[in-house]
């Protein structure tokens, strides 16, 4: 006779809040087995009981046959004393369990399965704004505690009615033992629809409540419109994101590939860069001097509901002023009601903000720029020892704050600038939040070496206060670590890292640069030469001025005739004081001479602004020409000569190329010269792969530019996809190096 026995099963990963224990229910039951499972604050607990095969038939269906948004990162399985009798298996009610991680998933956009009931007037959820079930709909922004139970949602405000609570004790029901979802009768109430809707037909401005935070939306084919938006958020340039019915409407609008379908169709429904259709409806105002547009498809059932009465697309921003964290308090958009016409909200309540994320398609792969709702929470397996809880605060700019923690990487949401206060204060509220959430009791402390940070600063002050250790970790090499960790390389490797700036090791400003090293050392390979910023943090606003230390006052007062001579002989003179003019090896600066050069000659108002009006302009052309840029070479270092380079674009210029011919000829060479720096750096180490990374190389044309020419001569570039390849990822690599070093 075949011996009954019992197992313990303990799972971590994300395993809460996507169906996981009503599909353990189903598994249980399907091979004759008793036991139980249930929720605890670092992901799921199982106790199974039967026969042994039937026990392990039940595992692998664990590993393989779960729902499609349920990861598990570690399953830990123990024999047990069998119980007698034990006859059924049970949804146990969640335990709670101090000093330990937990698993919540991020807000997902409505599942296909949910879009079809929300559109079939048969069903009793047919149009309801609130529609979700255990593939979809709000985790991380609702969640107020854990583990995740609806008591511990914003969701506790809504009791079930007799029928949903029917659903959600029916076996049968797609709706077991889910959490967070309602009907129109007993779910949350939408307020404001109808006239936020005619106020959007009439070209006037409505603030909507979202998922993760309110958005200020108006028509996205009225130009009208989009500028009055500007104006509210005092956002000069920088593009908007337009939001879609689905990919079929933002395919009348914009030519999109497959593989972008699939990112816009996904669960966690991101902004993707796409690019611009040179033909069609969409007002050039709403992504000026720039060559992509950030769309995304309605990923809520209200935005779907808006769209569908509206009959066009509209822009999606946030409703905060430039500089702000987003907005989620319906207090604060009443005290602000002065800035737009109307207000569509729900008394749902929202407990952590959560910016939309943003990616771009290259090739097949999905390359985060921003990871935000939909991608966040999340943890990653890092190839680490336990040395204890550490925690990392970012840089300046694209702030986020990342944690190790039992051998994975959590990353939280997008903060963004911290130079404002009130992004500041959601800075430290974030910390404090990851600090709660996931019981971490940082021993260390990790953050830029830069000594004007406000997150420098912070880390000080916060590693004196609590006695844990302090680690400073260059600005570069953080970079360098998160791209080396997610492609899993090994040993010493080389790295090509182009950003805008970053304090140096040597006290100066870097951004060029070529490395080798590992996790814990790099040492510089090389880096582009240096040239000075004239007026320091005016020439970053004003990159016209970057031009001063290249050219003569002559060859300046010809390409600028609107500038005062004496300006710029005062300019010439200031470039060469190092205390008014410091030097730097920036890629992202050079980016800015040669947009200069190309016609950028405004302020200004966005991060990389200028370098994406180069980007804009080179898309619009289909040149392959490509100019000399020299590289100096000794002593196992390599210096590409930016001033030999520059001077031979202004002649170009000079001899009458035009301004988009000019942006391609730019980009093509500085792909050229990164390929040929890359193949001096792996000879001289004696490898064929290397990191390419920073912020510059968010670039697609130079990024692709790169890829390709390193190919060709059997050289694969490490990049970043998960990670942000930008600031957004340095909180990632500081931790990672935290936790190697520490």
């Amino acid at each position: 006779m075949a011996q009954t026995t019992r197992k313990k099963i303990e799972v971590s990963g994300t395993v809460q809040g996507v169906g996981f224990r009503p599909a353990v229910y189903r598994h249980a039951l399907s091979y004759g087995l008793s036991g139980y499972v249930l929720n605890d604050s670092t992901g799921a607990v199982i106790e199974v009981q039967g026969l042994a095969g039937d026990i392990e038939s039940f595992i692998e269906a664990l590993s393989c046959r779960m729902p499609r948004l349920c990861s598990i990162s570690k399953m830990d399985v123990t024999e047990t004393e069998p119980v007698l009798p034990d006859e059924k298996f049970e949804i146990r009610t969640s335990a709670v369990k101090s000093e330990e991680f937990y698993s919540i998933a991020p807000d997902l956009a409505m599942c296909p399965q949910c879009s079809r009931e929300f559109s079939d007037p048969a069903d009793r959820r047919y149009r309801y704004p609130f529609i979700t079930c255990g593939d979809c709909g709000p985790r991380y922004s609702y969640v107020k505690g854990t583990p995740y139970d609806r008591a511990n949602t914003a969701m506790d405000e809504f009791p079930m009615c007799e029928k949903c609570l029917a659903e959600y004790n029916d076996p049968a029901s797609r709706r077991f033992h889910i959490e967070g979802f309602s009907c129109p009768y007993c779910g949350p109430k939408v307020t404001g629809f109808e006239d936020g809707v005619e106020n959007l037909k009439r070209g006037k401005v409505a603030a909507v409540k979202g998922i993760g935070g309110f958005h200020l939306v108006c028509s996205a084919i009225d130009e009208s419109a989009v500028e009055r938006l500007r104006k509210i958020k005092r956002r000069p340039a920088k593009g908007f994101a337009v939001m879609f019915k689905d990919t079929e409407d933002a395919a009348e609008y914009i030519e999109i590939s497959e593989a972008e379908k699939l990112a816009l169709e996904s669960a966690a429904a991101p902004i993707v860069l796409v690019r611009k259709r040179l033909k069609t409806d969409l007002p050039q105002n709403i992504a000026p001097g720039n060559g992509y547009i950030g769309i995304m498809i309605s990923y809520t059932p209200l935005h779907r509901l808006i769209l569908e009465e509206c009959g066009f697309p509209i822009v999606v921003t946030s409703a905060n002023i430039t500089g702000d964290p987003l907005i989620i308090d319906d207090m604060v958009m009443d005290e602000n009601r002065q800035l737009y016409d109307s207000i569509i909200t729900h008394d749902r309540k929202i407990f952590h903000r959560a910016d939309d994320s943003v990616l771009f398609v290259m090739g097949d792969d999905a390359v985060a720029v921003r990871r935000g709702r939909g991608l966040m929470p999340s943890a990653m397996e890092i190839p680490v020892q336990n040395k204890g809880d550490i925690i990392a605060v970012g840089a300046e700019l694209k702030s986020s704050i990342s944690a190790v923690k039992n051998g994975r990487l959590i990353t939280g949401n997008h903060i963004g600038d911290v130079e404002s206060p009130g992004t500041f204060v959601h800075f430290r509220d974030s910390f404090d939040e990851i600090v709660k959430n996931y019981s971490l009791d940082p021993g260390t402390v990790v953050c830029d070496m830069h000594p004007d940070f406000e997150t420098t600063a912070f880390a000080e002050n916060y590693a004196a206060e609590k006695g844990s250790r302090l680690i400073k970790v260059q600005h570069h090499h953080s970079h360098f670590v998160s791209a080396y960790v997610e492609n899993e390389a090994e040993g010493d490797v080389p790295a090509v890292v182009y950003d805008g700036t970053g304090y140096g090791a040597d006290g100066t400003v870097w951004g060029g640069e070529f490395f080798y090293g590992n996790c814990t050392e790099i040492h510089r390979a090389g880096h582009i030469e240096t040239f000075p910023l004239p007026g320091g943090e005016a020439s970053v606003k004003e990159p016209w001025r970057i031009l001063a230390s290249f050219l003569s006052v002559q060859e300046l007062s010809e390409l600028f005739p609107e500038k005062e001579r004496t300006l710029l002989s005062n300019l010439k003179t200031v470039s060469g004081n190092r205390k008014f003019s410091p030097l730097t090896s920036s890629m992202g600066r050079l980016f800015d001479a040669a947009a200069a050069l190309a016609g950028f000659t405004g302020r200004v108002t966005y991060e990389a602004e200028a370098a994406v009006y180069l980007e804009s302009l080179a898309l619009e052309g289909a040149t392959d020409l490509s100019i000399d840029f020299p590289i100096e070479h000794s002593d196992a270092m390599v210096i590409p000569q930016t001033h030999d380079f520059i001077r031979k674009l202004y002649k170009l210029k000079r001899d009458g190329m035009g301004s988009i011919e000019l942006a391609g000829v730019f980009h093509n060479s500085v792909a050229e010269m990164t390929a040929k720096a890359a193949q001096i750096v792996c000879s001289t180490y004696g490898t064929d792969r290397i990191i390419v990374t920073g912020g510059v190389l968010q670039n697609r044309i130079l990024l692709e530019g790169v890829k390709k020419r390193l190919a060709s001569c059997g050289i694969r570039a490490l990049i970043n996809r998960k990670i942000p390849a930008c600031d957004g990822g340095i909180s990632a690599g500081q931790a990672i190096y935290g936790a190697i070093n520490a």
